[in-house]
């Protein structure tokens, strides 16, 4: 029943949602758009980028969150970042979850040098490739435990990040 009169549908996990609100922009007239909470420079991004879709007062209150955080961000990064600037890391972890983290580590000064998929479609990789890592980078898809090894001994990263 309150489902039409939602103004703006945001998501996290396309994958899972992508279909609904394709469905809802169509049959309702209910924006969408993807929004990103890993990492400083991506959540002030995406409040903006939500913000956009309503009237001025909703976007300057975006920006005076970003403000009133700012410092505090700015305190964390100054004390992680000289430890992990120039420090690499590879990926493995499901679904989209790649495109979300690897600006928080980019935030931290960290090169992604390696990332992949549980279980990506192609326009995962597409994307993952053409947005969000540097030409380079190796994109692996649904390795096992011995490949991903493999690829950690020949890559040698300074940390893996992995989670599904």
């Amino acid at each position: 029943e309150a489902t039409p009169k939602a103004k703006l549908n945001i998501l996290h996990c396309y994958r899972s949602m992508n279909y609904i609100s394709r469905h809802m922009e169509e049959k309702f007239g209910i924006p969408w758009c993807e929004y990103n909470f890993f990492g400083p420079s991506k959540i002030a991004e995406s409040l903006r980028k939500i913000a956009g879709y309503f009237d001025d007062t909703i976007k300057e209150g975006a920006e005076r969150v970003i403000a009133k955080y700012q410092p505090l961000v700015d305190a964390v990064v100054a004390k992680y970042r000289p430890r992990l600037e120039g420090k690499t890391v590879m990926l493995f972890v499901g679904g989209l979850r790649p495109r979300h983290v690897i600006g928080a580590y980019e935030d931290l000064g960290m090169e992604v040098i390696g990332t992949g998929y549980e279980f990506g479609h192609n326009d995962d990789y597409q994307r993952t490739a053409q947005h969000y890592v540097k030409d380079g980078t190796l994109i692996y898809d649904d390795v096992n435990g011995y490949e991903f090894e493999r690829f950690v001994e020949k890559m040698q990263p300074d940390l893996v990040g992995s989670g599904i």
